[in-house]
């Protein structure tokens, strides 16, 4: 089943050239586009689509305070940010708004289509011209002291900082992707993170995984 995918933009011109590029992949679906942050919120309450690439700039609401709402009423889609935007305020505002990816407007087909699979999968892409930023960005971000990880939280985040995938997880702890889920909120929690690209760069800086 291919992956639904929204794109956001205030520029026709851009929305047009993202629906060329992901539609060379026989796996990815455009099911909708959007001009403005609010367009954007009404329109992912209305086909729930998997994946939506958000522009950062646009005018009246911008794509990270869309991405925060959208992230509250649609938590099972997933938001990344498809900018030229590499402010520093904007990454960490991004972190905070709980993306599953911050890619510049250079990348190819290939990694556009990559990028919405691995957040699909729990995982997060960051350009890698800013992925120094992002971490320092996270190290600024949290400033809550955590409670400590349970034996098998940790076991099950250093797994996820290995890339495994809640149902790899599950079969190899012998639980259910449920329970797992269930984990990983509790770690997020404990971490004050909003996603598992967070939290691992949390918990390597804080030394609690490899």
């Amino acid at each position: 089943m291919p992956m639904r995918i929204l794109n956001v933009d205030d520029h026709p011109v851009t929305r047009s050239g993202l629906r060329s590029a992901l539609s060379t992949s026989t796996d990815v679906e455009v099911v909708g586009e959007a001009s403005t942050g609010e367009e954007a919120i009404d329109v992912v309450g209305e086909i729930r689509p998997d994946v939506v690439f958000m522009d950062v700039r646009m005018p009246g609401m911008g794509g990270i305070e869309a991405t925060r709402i959208i992230r509250d009423t649609s938590p099972d889609t997933r938001v990344i940010l498809f900018t030229v935007d590499e402010s520093r305020s904007a990454i960490s505002e991004a972190i905070q708004a709980g993306v599953s990816g911050y890619l510049l407007k250079d990348v190819s087909a290939e990694e556009l289509v990559n990028a919405a699979r691995l957040a699909l999968e729990g995982k997060a892409v960051i350009h890698p011209s800013l992925t120094r930023a992002f971490i320092e960005e996270v190290q600024l971000v949290d400033r809550r002291p955590e409670a400590p990880l349970s034996k098998r939280e940790a076991e099950i985040l250093q797994k996820v900082a290995y890339g495994a995938t809640t149902k790899e997880v599950a079969h190899d702890l012998g639980i259910s992707p449920h329970t797992v889920k269930t984990h990983l909120e509790r770690i997020f929690e404990k971490l004050g993170a909003n996603d598992r690209a967070q939290a691992v760069a949390i918990a390597i800086r804080k030394g609690l995984v490899e």
